[in-house]
């Protein structure tokens, strides 16, 4: 549910935005995203700087995502601090996050993508789409689906 100032917020990216949004280009600085976290703030990539980032869309409707979800969940608990995660939700999103989580088994903080700028930016057609940007905020790798086979740990390695 969306209160007034979560509402204000996004109706700020909007103006913030402009008419001519960047589009994720490999090899170029990640576009910023447009969404908040659980208390309301922007999560800004710029903020993120100094480690790899991996962002990953998803929606509550896609069976390879909650596989997705998991396995990252797997990886942060077996490999803490190496990677910052971004856990971008696009429509159809769950109605009760908490209760989708415990139901998933994980605590990764999810984020809303409740305007669809931040699939726009990175030009998101299929979830899971995942997308790693290096420590400097260039976009390095993207992958799109999930295989049971998919290995975490060579998506990740970012090389210049």
């Amino acid at each position: 549910m969306l209160t007034v100032k979560k509402l204000c917020i996004l109706v700020a990216f909007l103006f913030l935005a402009g008419c001519q949004d960047p589009v994720a280009t490999l090899g170029e600085q990640a576009p910023e995203l447009a969404v908040l976290d659980a208390s309301g703030q922007q999560v800004k990539l710029a903020d993120l700087r100094g480690k790899p980032v991996v962002v990953e869309f998803w929606n509550s409707k896609c069976g390879p995502c909650l596989m997705m979800l998991q396995a990252l969940q797997k990886y942060q608990d077996e490999n803490p601090g190496k990677i910052q995660f971004v856990f971008v939700g696009i429509p159809p999103e769950p109605d009760d996050m908490q209760a989708f989580q415990k139901k998933l088994q994980i605590d990764l903080p999810l984020q809303l993508d409740q305007l669809g700028i931040s699939q726009e930016r990175y030009q998101v057609q299929v979830t899971p789409s995942t997308f790693v940007i290096d420590a400097d905020g260039v976009l390095r790798k993207r992958h799109f689906g999930y295989r049971p086979s998919l290995n975490l740990d060579e998506l990740v390695t970012v090389n210049h």
